[in-house]
């Protein structure tokens, strides 16, 4: 997961494309910053919601974890990049600068090499911008929303019939 503000990057491996891994994640990142912006863009992930006739439509989960920030989520459209310009730069940054010639021993391992990366790069120069995103960050978490003063619960649920053979899969595991 990747998120940017002012070209401020912060990021987190998550273990999987689920809802609640996604809405934790999400948490995670929006706690270190400190503030929650007023809307969150997002691809069109089906666990965050979809595209229907009528217009984007978000997953029960979303929709309370929305309710909770007190922001506006905007999916965008299938196949279009345009709209989510600033998380693509980030993940193309990400891909040629962070990744090349890293090896990771697990998944906490690559967060806390990520998590180090990222304090180096949030203090470069930014070209574009001419100034270093840390800097920046500041002044735009006043334009930013206050966390809720109670972390999203999670909704990490499963149930079902035992079926005859009396296996049961949870994600990936019998």
């Amino acid at each position: 997961m990747v998120a940017g503000y002012s070209r401020w990057i912060t990021a987190r491996m998550l273990p999987s494309r689920s809802a609640a891994d996604l809405i934790a994640g999400h948490w995670r990142l929006l706690t270190d910053l400190g503030a929650v912006p007023r809307v969150l863009v997002w691809d069109n992930e089906g666990a965050v919601g979809s595209w229907r006739p009528g217009g984007p439509r978000l997953t029960d989960e979303f929709a309370a974890f929305a309710g909770l920030l007190g922001v506006k989520f905007l999916l965008c459209r299938p196949r279009d990049p345009e709209a989510k310009g600033l998380v693509e730069r980030a993940n193309g940054y990400l891909e040629t600068s962070f990744l090349p010639g890293r090896v990771f021993s697990s998944p906490a391992d690559f967060n806390i090499q990520l998590a180090d990366w990222l304090a180096r790069a949030n203090r470069r120069i930014h070209r574009t911008l001419q100034a270093r995103p840390s800097n920046r960050l500041e002044g735009d978490r006043c334009w930013m929303l206050a966390l809720p003063p109670i972390a999203p619960p999670g909704w990490w649920k499963a149930s079902l019939r035992l079926p005859r053979d009396h296996y049961v899969r949870l994600d990936t595991c019998d």
